[in-house]
């Protein structure tokens, strides 16, 4: 990154991810600029005024997330993942911009999210100084409410499933942000860890769900660019699993896959 300064917009920014980010480019002494949009998740982002100021910098983590919640209003996620997105990607063509995608812009096909986070990438396309960030499943100490690693750790799981998923700790993929901020990388990028773990391996005396429409069976983030950038996970979640360990309900040999 160097000891350059910048001013950045960041969107998202009291969201799961842009407030930790938010922290972290704070005390690297940039200039953080934040568009939330929590309180009308579609209307802020297509309708609110840009700053006036130019900025050095876009990082765009605003919009929906989340499969099933796409499936009861697929609408809503195309306004706010590819209309909203669209709008900015116009208003900073002259701006590095780099965006939140997902891990599940693989498949497609398989839900209206994963359908959003494509097309929003082949909007971002269109524009030459975009990088679309994979992000795969990011979790912390305080796991986002509603999300399997929330659940296991609170004892609400009412059953596992044998999928498999590749865990990024906040705090690296915060690192991984900032190394994407100093490369000239375009396109896309993976940000996970390159070793999934099986669902149903955390937990034991859990039901099995094994019929899950929807929902991509294997993720593994493809860490080839990534690591030219000298990224390397700091955190494990074995290591999570082993710190929140309550009343042994949480089966530890995981092991590698």
């Amino acid at each position: 990154m160097g000891k350059t300064k910048m001013k950045i917009l960041l969107t998202g920014n009291k969201g799961y991810i842009g407030t930790r980010l938010e922290q972290s480019l704070s005390m690297l002494g940039h200039t953080i600029i934040g568009l939330d949009i929590k309180h009308n998740e579609v209307e802020d982002l297509l309708f609110c005024q840009f700053p006036e100021d130019e900025v050095d910098l876009v990082i765009h983590l605003a919009g929906r997330s989340g499969v099933r919640e796409s499936i009861k209003d697929p609408a809503a996620y195309w306004m706010n993942n590819v209309e909203a997105s669209r709008r900015l990607f116009e208003r900073y063509a002259d701006t590095r911009v780099l965006y939140a995608s997902s891990s599940s812009a693989y498949e497609p096909d398989l839900n209206p999210y994963a359908a959003s986070k494509y097309v929003m990438e082949e909007a971002g396309e269109r524009y030459s100084n975009t990088l679309g960030m994979r992000f795969h499943t990011v979790y912390s100490d305080n796991p986002r409410t509603g999300m399997f690693l929330q659940k296991l750790k609170d004892g609400e799981l009412e059953y596992v499933t044998d999928h498999y998923r590749d865990f990024i700790h906040i705090n690296d993929l915060c690192d991984a942000i900032e190394l994407c901020m100093a490369s000239k990388y375009t396109g896309t990028i993976d940000i996970g860890t390159g070793h999934p773990f099986r669902i149903r391996d955390f937990v034991d005396n859990i039901p099995i769900r094994l019929n899950t429409p929807y929902e991509r069976k294997w993720t593994c983030a493809n860490m080839e660019k990534i690591k030219t950038l000298g990224f390397k996970p700091k955190y494990s979640v074995e290591n999570y699993l082993t710190n929140h360990n309550k009343d042994n309900i949480i089966k530890l040999n995981i092991g590698e896959y």
